[in-house]
């Protein structure tokens, strides 16, 4: 299998060469036919007709190499093509003046495209043939088959021997300069390959889990749509399954991750045989499996439920081991329970909660009655409209720093919430704020401070200091983003190139036009725009360029643990690699210990983030810390 792969790989590599070479051979007959016919049409225009015939077949000649030219027979023609011309050439020579016949002047023509078209094998013979021709002519011109334009008759030979000097020479000019554009083509085109193996390694390692080579949860959300449009033309439902594993934890615990990452691989080739053209399985977490299923009615849904618990719990026996998994499945339904991603999967996480509270090794279908946690959400939404109305939201800073100078250029803006005496996490509201719509009024907020907060510390002096922003896809929806920015700038003074503004890849996904005309408004402004969390989510490539993006930061989950884990380091280094193909400034996110900071040093990174340096700090806190930090030198 790896053979044929192999070889299909090779010959697609091989076909542009080839379509290109064709190209090549049939650019050239072009521009022969186009001399010939001037050629013909200038005999024409004089009156002189004793070459119109030939000149007329090798016309009709080459438009029948043209036409029936392929990539089998580029070689072939191209050779003809050239031995016409150069025959061509020396016959009309040897009509008229011989060696002081203008269509001599063909013969360096003919050698570029010689050199165009091929190497050696073709321009020697060429070349050797043209020098040929010089001494012949002389030869002739001494015994007067060609009349001799000049009296003394070692004239001709002189003259054959100076032309055959000049063409020896304009032909190791052309080699010379041929072979320089080939070393330089090629070193083009071999970079051009190891930028494109660079990123097609950093899609599938953001697209595909590497432990049980599965797609991974990313690849999930960008096949889904695909999967309900295909079941709404067939009248069918679609159900999205998550299967979670009970007891998976313990063996990572208690037998070690090496273990567990066997058990994994072995479920992982379980659930490959219950694909099929309807059904797909990816990883979408760690003791997480998702099923995309694609079937007539629930009845079908039902038997695949039970299909895959089986597939989990019969014993798997490894090394001296056996082991007896247990799972819990929750489902939810399109069109039934909705059709968006994100609601059918967080439905079915209630679904699959449900299930392992009631029961092992079972299955839930979601249910209206599963909404307790969406009313305690309700709870928070209620809690938040009260935190803005009273100002109890308040931005904390996190220290950028330049690894190279381990000096603090910038920091990120992190809201927090005081609430009943403690601070709140983004992460235990902001998803409310983002389903309830307040985070628009909540973001516009931590803008406006954000920007007042930089524009301080330039008049304190600290002068280039940035600040970043984080913004939510849902700030986008409305399309008065812009208009917010550009009032917090106004309102604070504060120079837009010291503003970057934070993006997540999910926001590539669902209206990308409406997103980069509200993008663009703001970088032709001066406003920078940063990826973050790279490499968890879309990573499409495309989108790098096409929002206009101007640094990556590297997502703490690779950062972490890289020093400890090779294959975490390949992902750092090659997305840090491919930031500075792409000409992109980069950033590592969760930087705990000096280890990380040097190894991220070593390899490219230009600013870092983390505790190493500083947690996030209150405004007041933070602007000490700064003007404390000891001065680059």
């Amino acid at each position: 299998m790896k053979s044929r792969f192999d070889f299909f790989t090779s010959l697609n590599a091989l076909l542009p060469d080839i379509t290109y070479r064709v190209a090549q051979v049939r650019a050239v007959l072009v521009v022969f036919i186009a001399l010939f016919i001037i050629l013909t049409v200038s005999a024409l225009w004089r009156g002189e007709g004793e070459w119109l015939l030939e000149q007329t077949t090798i016309i009709l000649f080459f438009l029948i190499l043209l036409k029936y030219m392929s990539a089998d027979t580029s070689n072939m023609v191209a050779g003809m093509s050239l031995w016409t011309v150069t025959i061509f050439a020396s016959s009309i020579a040897f009509y008229y003046d011989g060696l002081f016949d203008t269509a001599l002047f063909l013969y360096p023509g003919v050698l570029i495209f010689a050199s165009f078209l091929g190497g050696k094998t073709i321009i020697l013979p060429l070349a050797f043939y043209m020098l040929f021709s010089f001494y012949f002519f002389a030869y002739a011109i001494s015994i007067d088959l060609i009349e001799n334009a000049y009296d003394v008759p070692e004239a001709a030979w002189r003259k054959a021997a100076d032309m055959s000097l000049m063409l020896l020479l304009y032909g190791l000019g052309i080699i010379l300069i041929t072979h320089y554009v080939k070393g330089l083509l090629q070193r083009l085109t071999d970079q051009k390959k190891r930028t494109e193996l660079i990123r097609k390694d950093a899609e599938s390692r953001l697209l595909f889990d590497e432990q049980t080579s599965l797609p991974n949860g990313e690849k999930c959300k960008r096949d889904f749509g695909s999967v309900v449009l295909s079941a709404h033309k067939k009248a069918q439902v679609v159900g999205f399954i998550i299967l979670r594993m009970n007891n998976f934890d313990w063996i990572n615990s208690t037998l070690g991750h090496k273990l567990g990452d066997a058990v994994l691989a072995s479920l992982s080739e379980r659930y490959i045989k219950l694909e099929d053209d309807s059904t797909r399985v990816y990883r979408t977490s760690g003791i997480e499996f998702t099923f995309i299923k694609q079937a007539p009615d629930f009845e079908s849904l039902n038997d695949f439920c039970h299909q895959a618990i089986r597939s989990t719990i019969m014993p798997l026996a490894i090394s001296d081991f056996d082991f007896e998994m247990s799972c819990a499945l929750g489902i939810a339904a399109a069109p039934f329970d909705g059709t968006d991603f994100e609601e059918l999967r967080r439905k079915a996480s209630f679904a699959v909660y449900r299930a392992k509270k009631d029961e092992q090794n079972s299955y839930r279908f979601f249910e209206n009655d599963m909404k307790d946690a969406i009313q305690r959400k309700l709870q928070l939404t209620h809690e938040l409209k009260t935190a803005i109305e009273l100002n109890q939201f308040e931005l904390f800073y996190q220290p950028k720093v330049e690894l190279a100078t381990n000096q603090i250029v910038g920091a990120e803006a992190l809201i927090r919430w005081k609430k009943d005496g403690n601070y709140l996490l983004p992460k235990e509201f902001i998803p409310v704020a983002e389903e309830s719509g307040l985070i628009v009024e909540i973001g516009r907020w931590a803008l406006e401070a954000a920007c007042l907060e930089c524009a301080r510390w330039q008049q304190a002096g600290l002068h280039g200091m940035t600040v970043a922003v984080n913004l939510s896809p849902v700030q986008f929806k409305r399309g008065s983003l812009p208009t917010h920015v550009f009032r917090a700038l106004q309102k604070s003074g504060l120079d837009p190139n010291l503003l970057e503004l934070e993006i997540t890849e999910s926001l590539f996904i669902d209206d990308p036009d409406h997103v980069k005309q509200q993008v663009h408004a703001m970088v032709e402004r001066g406003v920078n725009f940063a990826i973050d969390d790279f490499g968890t989510g879309y990573s499409n490539l495309n989108y790098l360029a096409k929002f206009n993006a101007s640094t990556l930061k590297i997502d703490m989950s690779f950062v972490r643990e890289m020093v400890q884990n090779p294959q975490q380091q390949h992902i750092v280094s090659a997305i840090i690699k491919m930031s500075q193909v792409m000409d992109l400034e980069n950033i590592a996110e969760g930087v705990e210990d000096a280890q990380t900071a040097a190894l991220l040093r070593e390899q490219g990174c230009i600013y870092g983030q983390g505790f190493y340096w500083s947690p996030p700090l209150p405004a007041g806190e933070f602007f000490q810390f700064v003007r404390d930090q000891p001065q680059a030198a």
